[in-house]
C-alpha cells in the first residue's frame, strides 16, 4: 500500500508546494497580481498562509503563530471584486492541478475552496450592497 496522502508530514509538504506556486503565480496575474505584489514581506506573509491551511486540512499546524488567523477580515482592506475572487480560486485550483496534489488531498482542498469562495462571496464585509441593487 502507497503513502497515505492525508498524513500530516504529506500535507505539510503539499501546503508548502502549492502555497509557494501559488504565489508565484498570483504575483504575476494579470487581474489580481497586483493585490499581492503589495505584500511587502513574504517571509512573513507565507508562512501564516502555510499555517491557515494546515489548519485548514489537518486541523492543526506546526507552524508558530502570532495572533489569530481570521481570512476574511484580512482581506477586508483590499476592496476586492466578485471576479477577483472567482480568479483567485481558478488560480488556486489551476495550481493544486500543476502541483501534483494527490488526488484524495486535491479533493479535500477543493472542497476547502467552495467553501471559502461561498463564505467570501455573501459577506457583507468584503462585497457590501451596492446602491444599485447588484
Amino acid at each position: 500500500m502507497g503513502e497515505d496522502p492525508l498524513a500530516p508530514l504529506n500535507v505539510r509538504a503539499a501546503v508548502e508546494r502549492v502555497v509557494e506556486a501559488f504565489y508565484t503565480r498570483a504575483t504575476t496575474d494579470v487581474l489580481i497580481g497586483y493585490h499581492f505584489r503589495h505584500i511587502e514581506d513574504f517571509s512573513t506573509h507565507l508562512p501564516r498562509i502555510r499555517a491557515f491551511w494546515e489548519l485548514q486540512l489537518l486541523g492543526d499546524t506546526a507552524i508558530p503563530l502570532e495572533g489569530p488567523l481570521d481570512a476574511l477580515r484580512a482581506h477586508i482592506p483590499l476592496k476586492l471584486h466578485r471576479g477577483e475572487l472567482d480568479r483567485w480560486v481558478k488560480l488556486f485550483k489551476e495550481t493544486l492541478l500543476s502541483e501534483g496534489v494527490d488526488p484524495i488531498l486535491k479533493v479535500r482542498w477543493e472542497e476547502k475552496l467552495a467553501r471559502f469562495q461561498e463564505v467570501f462571496a455573501a459577506s457583507p464585509l468584503l462585497f457590501p450592497a451596492r446602491n444599485d441593487g447588484r
